[in-house]
């Protein structure tokens, strides 16, 4: 073929490969689109089947409970009970949290540092009606013991100081994570300049690490106090569920050992259950409240974590604290430094003690669940339906089948949205389009499930009239999308830009460039991400009590209700009856060990597994 044809060649095949990279794109960036209307039509959603009770807006905030046959819409006592036990867990979690995270970041040596690290994360797989399970069986009693100590009510150990606990133990993984993270990224300057003028390592963490990592340290606060306003299963088993309020001084002291209920958990045990519009309506619109603060919270978080990269370092303080006046005599100086080693020794201990006292509750769950679960395991267990009380051969085979069904069916659904946006916020990230749309995915990650059970409610299960497996595997895939993108976007950032550069060089187009080259060189991350994704799902429970609903059958289609194992772990464990609190065990163990296994998987494949382009550069 000579020159001449080889340029008309050339001329032919341009305008088809821009058409194809045209088509590509608007692919791609309809994925982001859909997650936006995927978002507006929770927000409007919410609104408009929360227009029954916009008449009675008045008593909705000022009415202590919701009461249909009295003609009550109150929601105060929910929005209290949320409240307190999430600045309850705040109060614990947060200097925990982030002692635990200093001693990880800069006292702690490589060992103990990646021990500590991989134990606090393991912390957050826990499903949360297996924390709900063994709050109710193993925290409730101790706490109970300590209520009768002191004079307190019988409660069974249930009630604000429980729950409170048990949110603490669910979002200090989160406090600590993120504030290792920040404080890792202070410049090392920084430290070695305070060590070098005779500061010790505690002063360093005070007036150094600590200042400087501070808008993050914010942020992991307010990540985590939207984690504890969401929670639903945890607290949902175990903070009494009586709507009241305090109403004197003798009741605010009481605090602690009063029964409470949640916005979460009064919208779980109600609405898949709720006959009347106006009670609906009214859980519905605490469906919206919770929305709207864990968006404002969520929101206030990410902006904080955009300003970590203007640090501010209290120069003043570090100047007075570690230099000394040229009047000071040797004694005093000699003095002060004793003083200020006998304090860092105690700060090492301190939080030290920090990470120890984080972690111990890791075995004492993995512990009691083996110990109560593993003699309940048989075969019967695997293969068998549920089976009355008296009847040991009971089993919960249909449960763990239709939860994979679920996962399954879920997992499909969000894999190709999930990528196809990835790829656009990734490729086409110049535009303040692509921004909003990673916007907006990180804030959907952070609603809580209950809220998007009720959006999957309304729009498939009450526009279908039933419960089915195919509304529960739609409201995790939401749940699963932005875990997706925000994996997959990371992983092809991680691509060298070099062999995107040496594809289009060799005369490939972009959209070529992205399927042939880009994506296959991230997909063992952006595999690592997907399985995270699905043990982020695996234990959920409360959007499926929405949507599956569950069943005491094999489920024939998705279209029928579908069981899933967490829903007999919450029935079984307030049935009162041993036999079946002996399944609940057995399936908490099954549970956890799926779950676990999914997360240290992934982590040692993470460990191992590096996008494979980036050793190219």
């Amino acid at each position: 073929m000579s020159n001449e044809e080889n340029s008309i060649s050339r001329k032919d095949s341009q305008p088809q490969s821009d058409v194809g990279d045209d088509i590509f794109r608007v692919i791609c960036s309809s994925a982001g689109t859909f997650i936006l209307l995927l978002a507006l039509g929770l927000i409007v959603t919410l609104i408009w089947q929360s227009r029954p009770i916009f008449p009675h807006i008045g008593s909705f905030f000022t009415d202590t409970k919701l009461d249909i046959n009295n003609n009550k819409f109150g929601a105060l006592a929910y929005i209290y009970g949320t409240l307190i036990t999430s600045a309850l867990a705040m109060l614990i979690a947060v200097p925990l949290g982030v002692g635990s995270a200093a001693y990880l970041a800069e006292i702690a040596s490589e060992k103990i540092r990646r021990t500590g690290s991989f134990l606090t994360e393991l912390l957050a797989a826990i499903p949360s009606v297996v924390y709900g399970f063994w709050g109710l069986f193993f925290l409730c009693p101790a706490v109970q013991w300590i209520y009768n100590q002191v004079g307190g009510p019988n409660t069974s150990g249930a009630g604000i100081l429980s729950a409170g606990l048990i949110l603490a133990l669910m979002i200090i993984p989160y406090i600590t994570a993120i504030t290792f993270d920040v404080c890792r990224a202070v410049p090392r300057s920084q430290r070695e300049g305070a060590l070098a003028l005779g500061a010790t390592r505690w002063q360093m963490i005070r007036t150094v690490v600590l200042p400087y990592a501070r808008p993050g340290i914010v942020a992991a606060c307010f990540l985590a106090l939207g984690r504890a306003l969401g929670e639903t299963m945890a607290v949902t088993m175990i903070v009494g569920n009586r709507a009241d309020l305090p109403h004197s001084w003798k009741d605010v002291l009481a605090i602690p050992f009063a029964l409470a209920d949640s916005i979460a958990s009064v919208i779980a045990n109600r609405l898949n259950e709720a006959v009347d519009e106006r009670e609906r309506a009214a859980l519905v619109a605490l469906g919206l409240i919770l929305f709207v603060v864990t968006i404002i919270v969520n929101g206030s978080a990410r902006l904080l974590v955009r300003r970590m990269g203007k640090p501010r370092v209290r120069t003043r303080a570090f100047r007075s604290n570690f230099t000394h006046p040229a009047s000071e005599n040797m004694a005093v100086r000699i003095q002060n430094h004793r003083k200020a080693e006998r304090i860092n020794r105690i700060m090492t201990v301190v939080l030290g003690s920090c990470l120890l006292t984080t972690v111990i509750p890791l075995f004492l769950i993995l512990g009691y669940i083996i110990y109560r679960g593993a003699g309940s395991l048989s075969w019967s267990f695997f293969t068998q339906l549920p089976m009355p009380p008296k009847d040991p051969n009971g089993g919960m085979a249909h449960a763990i089948g239709g939860s994979f069904m679920i996962v399954g069916l879920a997992t499909l659904m969000a894999i190709p949205l999930g990528i196809l946006a990835a790829v656009y916020l990734s490729e086409y990230r110049s535009t303040r389009w692509s921004n909003f749309v990673r916007f907006v995915t990180e804030l959907l990650g952070g609603v809580p499930s209950i809220v998007i059970g009720i959006f999957v409610y309304v729009i498939v299960v009450r526009t279908t009239g039933s419960f089915s497996g195919w509304a529960g595997a739609i409201a995790l895939a939401i749940m699963m999308v932005p875990i997706i993108v925000r994996s997959s976007e990371e992983s092809l950032r991680l691509v060298p830009s070099t062999l995107r550069q040496a594809s289009l060089a060799l005369g490939a187009s972009h959209r070529q460039t992205v399927l042939r080259i880009s994506l296959p060189a991230a997909l063992p991350a952006i595999i690592t991400g997907i399985f995270l994704a699905i043990g982020r799902i695996a234990g959920e429970t409360a959007p499926l009590l929405l949507t599956a609903y569950g069943s005491n059958f094999w489920p024939r289609t998705p279209a029928d209700r579908t069981p899933f194992l967490p829903k007999y772990i919450y029935d079984y464990s307030r049935s009162g009856i041993p036999e079946w609190e002996a399944q609940a065990w057995a399936a908490a163990l099954v549970l956890v060990v799926v779950v676990m296994g999914l997360n240290i998987g992934i982590r040692v494949l993470a460990g191992k597994r590096v996008v494979l382009a980036s050793r190219a550069e």
